[in-house]
């Protein structure tokens, strides 16, 4: 990155995987101008992103997809500095969660090796205030010599094997669904990769029975979850988060019965 802000940065490589996100890469990377660098690990984009991004002075990598976990943690690999900031394309660094970033690591002793960051979801243009989707803890800045990703084709999680945990109160903003198109192709892909992974991990598991909770899930979200207090966005996101996990396992028990991957 080569812009009148460098004297800033701080010795930080933030991560990113990527496949043709260049609209939200034009949102997210000005945020992230505040690192030393940016790599971008592309998996075969041909909407702009990869031109999109080396313009803008990132270290462009192209890495066949390995799933969700592997491909992050292959990301963090190649960060050059040894604190990295994992960020997915969606997500936005508020201007307060940078300001806690750069206290952190000026502070940060050898026993510090992570911070969790609560994620905070904006769909259907409200941003969730209230329940659970407004609170989401994620560690996604730690010492990739203290630790990185799991191998989880989706749901990966940074594990670290020493060191110290801090908790930010700055948030990221996840932008994840500029659509409802763009949430039902996700939903669709995610359900998956998340029906597959639980016939390897629980293959016992009963599949239509977890399916008919549809209307518990619902309530869970709704108001356990505590969306009812996110208004209508809340309401259609408790509604959808359930259907997902019917789908999940609608296509776990289709999974089960052809003994194949989906197609």
């Amino acid at each position: 990155m080569t812009d009148s802000g460098a004297s800033t940065r701080i010795p930080v490589s933030a991560v990113l995987i990527v496949k043709n996100e260049r609209n939200q890469l034009e949102t997210t990377l000005p945020l992230l101008r505040f690192c030393d660098e940016i790599v971008v690990v592309d998996s075969g984009s041909d909407d702009g992103t990869i031109e999109f991004a080396t313009r803008a002075g990132c270290r462009v990598i192209q890495q066949e997809f390995l799933g969700f976990g592997a491909q992050k943690a292959f990301a963090v690999n190649q960060a050059r500095n040894d604190w990295v900031l994992n960020i997915d394309a969606d997500e936005k660094v508020t201007e307060g969660l940078e300001r806690e970033i750069r206290e952190y690591l000026s502070k940060a002793g050898q026993d510090d090796s992570g911070l969790e960051i609560p994620r905070r979801l904006v769909f259907m243009g409200t941003e969730f205030r209230h329940g659970r989707e407004s609170r989401d803890l994620v560690l996604r800045l730690f010492r990739r010599s203290a630790g990185n990703f799991d191998q989880a084709a989706v749901h990966e999680k940074v594990r670290l094997h020493r060191g110290q945990v801090h908790r930010a109160e700055g948030a990221l903003l996840h932008e994840s669904y500029p659509s409802l198109k763009a949430y039902v192709s996700k939903m669709n892909r995610y359900t998956s990769l998340g029906a597959e992974e639980l016939l390897r991990k629980q293959p016992d598991r009963m599949a239509l029975v977890y399916a008919a909770v549809f209307p518990a899930k619902f309530l869970q979200f709704l108001l356990l979850h505590g969306n009812l207090l996110n208004g209508r966005a809340g309401w259609c996101w408790s509604a959808l988060s359930a259907f997902a996990f019917f789908v999940k396992h609608l296509k776990l028990h289709e999974l089960k019965s052809r003994k194949s991957p989906l197609d």
